[in-house]
């Protein structure tokens, strides 16, 4: 069975392919890298719970959402501070999370694609799903993580 690389999912022919080891093997980890993408979406002001602060972000090619990271100018006290991701306004339940106290936090997502070319183009938002008790959290950076398709 023949390998393929992490991201965009190049097969990588079997040892001793002269064709690939001299003109494509040094390049393909740097065009793999290239799928690698991020967008940072700030929250100004501090978070409301259940407020929508971005919506209808529609990409330019099919992606893969592969993580999030969290960071406040004003932490979340009395609770953590969560944001779940959106496709055409329907909650995903892949959240993720800045804890009490803490000023950032991440985490992975799995299995969550935005596809602009499928019959209903798939639009990404975010949604505040949890806000400190205390102190909800402010100012807030959200940096989207994630891969570029491969072209069928």
């Amino acid at each position: 069975m023949p390998e393929n690389t992490p991201r965009l999912n190049l097969v990588k022919p079997d040892t001793g392919n002269q064709s690939w080891e001299i003109d494509v093997e040094r390049w393909a980890q740097k065009l793999d890298e290239c799928a690698a993408q991020y967008l940072v979406i700030s929250l100004g002001g501090e978070a409301v719970d259940e407020e929508i602060f971005f919506n209808d972000f529609l990409f330019d090619e099919a992606v893969t959402i592969t993580g999030a990271s969290l960071f406040a100018r004003t932490a979340p006290t009395g609770g953590a501070f969560t944001v779940d991701f959106l496709k055409n306004d329907v909650e995903q339940g892949k959240t993720v999370s800045i804890n009490i106290g803490q000023s950032s936090g991440s985490g992975s997502i799995a299995g969550l694609t935005y596809d602009p070319s499928s019959p209903t183009p798939e639009k990404l938002g975010l949604k505040v799903k949890n806000i400190g008790a205390t102190l909800p959290g402010a100012e807030i950076s959200v940096v989207v993580h994630y891969h570029v398709q491969p072209v069928p």
